[in-house]
């Protein structure tokens, strides 16, 4: 490499940068997993005839909205018939339009069928567009897979379903064939679990939660149970099928809620692999979150993804709280750290498919019903909403609101009309439909007359050109969700607006987009009056505010497409990949065997032992983590062997040390204090290191933990002969936390600046002692008095050990032998040791190797 090769010129440092212009390189393939795959698969009845498999164009890319129905061949046409039948006798009816004008023309581009084999047919489902859109777009620059359920398999005219075990497997492996050669899409079959895991966990249990609909029925929770185990199994089965399908250099893309176990499960049969998820629903605050009995398994579940993404960064925050209040985790800059793995958290708003949304409104049916609405309500200003009937969008709260609206602005009476139009949703609503049909009545009886009714309300799925045509025709645009994770019709409503009308957009702070969105006006949907006056300002706003805003939201949906938001997550799950492997400090396993070998052939042997966290577990009352016998067996033994130098160098304190080990092994060193107190084996009185420093900063301290112990709920001083600690273990996460740092700044500021005195920062504490010792300088007070020594292992957990690995990594020994410093830990702890053991158990176990090899 030339001199000029390593500049820092601007070239050079963007190749560095997360999210960078450029792609990034993908040494394998994107693999997508989403719950259901983006196709409808319908079986003909018996006595139909069967399709043969005998098409002679080569299929269409998944998802594209360009392929039409006038260029099909008479096989797809029949199964489009097939497919409209069908859903004309399971589905709720469209019901009459809107607009009263009717549809008499073939739509290009609505149902695109993808092949046909012997008695089955696929048909491109309709719904999720914005995500299917997206990650179909990462195909033009990657080589893309799609993993995913089929969804319930229908019997075409009946409202029967197929079980997935009663299909044959050759009628198996040919759709997934086909599958794979028209879209590169490998299918699941879930069997009779896929009703627990999606109508029973994802919808009663997930959703209302993450919509901070909290159960309000108490149960036994026999169905909850058995809806988390199907849950698990069906997670399970799609973490198999990502697993038999991944290869060297491939990232895993896992979408949405259903799956959230899915990336722990990955991990755990492939520890390297890149794997990010993305939520597309809401997530809820710690409080709500805590309320899943499942919560630790969730978070976890979810924390084995390198990068896990939301729709806005209060939904981050949300997810980063609850892994530090219920996991125990650190928050870092970037996300959380998962017991030493990294994760990244980050915020990626959905955008929707432009050029789709534009061709659409601009189809030949979509004018004639947007004139005819205008017609219909000639002279009068229209106010358009339309939402799914369920608790989560809103539509009571905008009814209420309509009516303040017309209560608090009498001359808009007569002269505005709301039409809500709203969507049947599968799992039905019946109460909440009474409720707003009563609302709906109320208010025409109020404010309507026998000539003018001011809301007209649909409860009915509609004809695709008929709701452009509604967003074409709006004067207004109303969104009121109380709690949305994602909601498109906002983007829509822009495109539909761009060319004419430029309406202003009313739209609910609760929403996902509404982060994005800054140019609408933001309302609380529970504020009926402030809601009111929203609608009074937009009706009333001028042209030139009316396109000022409109410009500078179009310019946004324009830019943060579903294509912009499926390449920012892949470029920033590549870039925390690559980040993970430039900052891997992988720490290798210990190779029992060397080290049992080297014990075997040293003449003089040096052991130096961590307390808490390294021959016992952590745990969350200090008092309880009493050592095992068996480890006080294995110690035992290795301190009757002659040739060993056995010492426990503890932060605990002398009577601790002197009760738990001191009178049940003979011939031990201790160390209490963090070698602020010495007692060698055979000794009977411990040694003050300390008899020569000035203790006097002992009240200064205590003043200031006392201060934030009082603050803070939960915790606690711990008052040793040479050191101070406060711990905050048992106090709120977060909380607990910002007190420690600033409790930190405040020791360093009034103390630590001015006397000899050192911040020790362990786990959940903060201790303070004399500068001038810690557990490397007794180890190199030991290392001195046995030079001759020609086996040394050293084990600790935290960065109060360190300092004992330090002084190993430069001691110079009397044998070429390196010395065994021993971290515990996972491998991605940065960490002076050259060796690692996961668990404190592992730990013990080597001592049982070391001690049952003499």
């Amino acid at each position: 490499m030339t001199f000029t090769d390593d500049l820092l010129t601007a070239e050079n440092v963007a190749q560095y940068l997360p999210l960078a212009g450029h792609l990034p390189s993908i040494p394998g393939r994107i693999i997508n997993v989403t719950h259901q795959i983006p196709y409808n698969i319908i079986r003909s009845p018996p006595t139909m005839t069967p399709i043969e498999n005998d098409y002679t164009q080569p299929p269409t890319p998944p998802y594209s909205p360009s392929s039409s129905l006038d260029n099909t061949t008479d096989e797809e046409r029949e199964s489009v018939d097939l497919f409209r039948k069908m859903h004309q006798r399971q589905h709720i009816p469209t019901g009459a339009p809107i607009s009263k004008v009717a549809r008499h023309h073939r739509r290009q581009g609505t149902l695109r069928v993808k092949f046909h084999a012997a008695d089955w047919t696929v048909v491109q489902g309709r719904g999720h567009g914005a995500l299917y859109a997206g990650l179909q777009s990462l195909s033009q620059n990657w080589e893309t897979i799609h993993i995913g359920w089929t969804g319930p398999i229908r019997v075409a005219h009946s409202k029967k379903s197929v079980p997935a075990e009663s299909i044959a497997e050759g009628d198996k492996e040919k759709l997934e064939g086909l599958l794979w050669e028209t879209g590169r899409i490998v299918p699941i079959f879930l069997d009779n679990k896929a009703n627990g895991h999606y109508e029973g966990y994802c919808k009663e249990i997930l959703w209302p939660l993450f919509h901070y609909l909290v159960w309000t029925n108490a149960t036994d929770g026999r169905d909850e149970q058995q809806y988390w185990k199907d849950y698990v199994a069906v997670n399970q089965q799609f973490a198999d099928t990502i697993v038999s399908r991944y290869k060297a250099g491939d990232i895993i893309c896992i979408q949405d809620y259903h799956l959230l176990l899915v990336p722990e499960m990955v991990r755990a049969r492939i520890p390297d692999a890149a794997i990010g998820i993305f939520i597309h629903a809401t997530f809820p605050s710690s409080e709500i979150f805590r309320c899943l009995a499942a919560r630790k398994e969730i978070l976890k579940g979810m924390a084995g993804a390198d990068l896990v993404g939301f729709q806005t960064y209060s939904y981050a925050r949300h997810f980063i709280s609850s892994c530090t209040r219920v996991l125990g985790y650190e928050s870092t800059l970037v996300g959380v750290n998962a017991n030493a793995h990294q994760v990244s958290v980050g915020t990626f708003p959905i955008g929707i498919d432009v050029e789709r949304v534009d061709k659409f409104r601009k189809q030949p049916g979509v004018r004639p019903k947007m004139e005819a609405i205008r017609a219909m309500y000639a002279g009068k200003k229209i106010i358009i909403g339309r939402d799914k009937l369920d608790q989560t969008k809103g539509v009571l709260q905008k009814l209420h609101a309509f009516e303040q609206f017309l209560h608090d602005f009498p001359e808009w009476r007569n002269q505005v009309v709301l039409i809500q139009v709203t969507t049947p949703t599968v799992h039905g609503a019946n109460k909440l439909e009474t409720k707003v049909s009563e609302l709906v009545s109320h208010i025409n009886g109020v404010y309507g007359s026998l000539e003018f009714t001011p809301v007209h309300h649909y409860h009915q799925d509609i004809d695709r050109d008929e709701y452009y045509a509604l967003l074409s025709a709006a004067d207004v645009g109303l969104i009121t969700s109380v709690r949305d994770g994602m909601n498109t019709t906002s983007f829509e409503f822009i495109i539909c607006q761009h060319e004419e009308r430029h309406s202003p957009l009313i739209l609910s702070e609760f929403t996902g987009t509404a982060g994005s969105l800054s140019a609408a006006m933001m309302v609380n949907p529970w504020d009926a009056v402030g809601v009111a006056r929203a609608i009074n300002e937009a009706l009333s706003m001028s042209p030139e505010e009316k396109l000022t805003r409109h410009l500078e939201l179009y310019k946004h949906v324009t830019a943060h497409t579903a294509s912009f938001w499926a390449h920012s997550f892949v470029k920033q799950l590549v870039s925390c990949t690559e980040q993970r492997t430039l900052q891997s400090h992988a720490t290798p396993t210990l190779d029992t065997t060397l080290l049992v070998d080297s014990y075997n052939k040293a003449q003089k042997r040096l052991m130096f032992f961590d307390y808490d966290g390294t021959l016992t577990p952590i745990v969350s009352v200090p008092s309880e983590a009493r050592p095992s016998p068996k480890m006080l067996k294995y110690l035992q033994t290795l301190c009757d062997d002659p040739r060993n130098e056995v010492w426990v160098i503890s932060g605990r304190d002398q009577q601790t040390l002197d009760e738990w080990l001191g009178s049940a092994v003979s011939n031990i060193g201790l160390s209490a204090e963090h070698g602020c107190f010495l007692k060698p084996a055979k000794a009977e009185h411990w040694t003050n290191v300390l008899d020569d420093v000035n203790m006097g900063w002992k009240h200064d301290v205590t003043e200031i933990f006392e201060y934030y112990t009082e603050r803070t709920q939960g915790s606690f001083i711990e008052f040793k002969k040479s050191s101070i600690t406060w711990h905050y273990r048992m106090a709120d996460a977060e909380y607990g936390a910002f007190q420690a740092k600033e409790c930190q700044n405040h020791l360093e500021n009034a103390i630590v600046s001015k006397l000899p005195i050192e911040i020790l920062i362990g786990k959940k504490n903060i201790e303070v002692r004399p500068a001038s010792v810690n557990k490397g300088e007794i180890v190199k007070k030991i290392l001195a008095q046995h030079a001759s020594a020609d086996f040394v292992i050293c084990a600790g957990d935290d960065k109060t050990d360190e300092d004992m690995f330090r002084t190993l990594s430069t001691a110079r020994l009397a044998h070429t032998q390196a010395p065994f410093s021993i971290t515990v830990g996972p491998p991605e702890k940065k960490t002076m040791a050259n060796w690692h053991v996961k668990t404190s158990e592992e730990l013990v176990e080597v001592l049982g190797r070391m001690a049952g090899s003499m």
